[in-house]
């Protein structure tokens, strides 16, 4: 459950749906899902010993550890860390302990078929069974990125700062994955979202257009959407911008590093 004022929506933690998957020990919180398309904003929980099952991504994923940890066969991706899966990506992830994750996909995924699997959606939004090869499987199934280590680079934005976690270098997008902070008092200028706009807060707080996100909350900006952002206490969050944002009022450089 959401709600939704002039092209933003906004989810809190204490509105998100937990539902079974397809496998034991696996739970789904959708913030924004698309099943056809595979499109997916939200939480994935992990019980101890719960997997994910086989399956090879068709398009770029992303899932930032909250608490816990995922391991496939070339590693272990933990706590404030996050995982990227790139287009044919195979692996099964297992979490050892309670794990929590904050994750977006932007395509299907393909699983491998079990015999006996619940009847329930699969972990992963759009995700269809199939039968399928390892295209690359010299590479790493995931890249493991610690997010507090990239170096942050000031914006144009006086008290708001950028790690860039991911430029979409070699896939069939031209989006941007970045860390945003922001200091107590800050106030971002009006701006307009060319494409899609998603946010998942990891601490604190910030105001979307006045819509308050909270830690453990989810906005999800429209295309063509005036928004002015502002925290009052400050802000630490993910964000996926899928095209360059045009100031309204002023020059400056993008905001989330095109």
């Amino acid at each position: 459950m959401s709600f939704q004022i002039a092209g933003v929506f906004v989810t809190r933690k204490e509105q998100l749906r937990w539902v079974d998957a397809s496998r034991p020990g696996l739970r789904v919180a959708a913030a924004h899902e698309d099943r056809a398309s595979g499109r997916f904003l939200g939480l994935l929980g992990f019980d101890p010993l719960a997997s994910s099952g086989l399956h090879q991504h068709v398009d770029v994923a992303f899932s930032y550890v909250l608490s816990g940890g995922l391991t496939d066969h070339a590693g272990t991706t933990v706590a404030g860390q996050a995982g990227i899966n790139l287009p044919g990506s195979t692996h099964d992830a297992i979490a050892y302990t309670a794990s929590l994750l904050a994750s977006r996909l932007d395509g299907p995924v393909l699983y491998w078929p079990e015999e006996g699997r619940e009847d329930a959606p699969h972990l992963h939004a759009g995700g269809r069974d199939a039968r399928f090869g390892n295209p690359q499987p010299e590479r790493e199934p995931t890249v493991s990125i610690t997010v507090k280590d990239i170096a942050p680079l000031p914006t144009w934005v006086g008290g708001v700062q950028r790690r860039l976690i991911f430029d979409y270098r070699g896939t069939a997008h031209d989006f941007r994955h970045c860390a945003l902070t922001l200091i107590p008092g800050t106030r971002i200028p009006p701006f307009r979202a060319a494409a899609p706009l998603e946010l998942f807060m990891i601490g604190g707080g910030m105001r979307l257009n006045g819509s308050l996100v909270l830690a453990g909350g989810f906005g999800v900006i429209e295309a063509g959407t005036q928004v002015e952002m502002a925290s009052d206490f400050g802000a630490y969050l993910l964000a996926w911008s899928e095209a360059p944002i045009a100031w309204t009022d002023r020059a400056g450089g993008d905001l989330f590093g095109f």
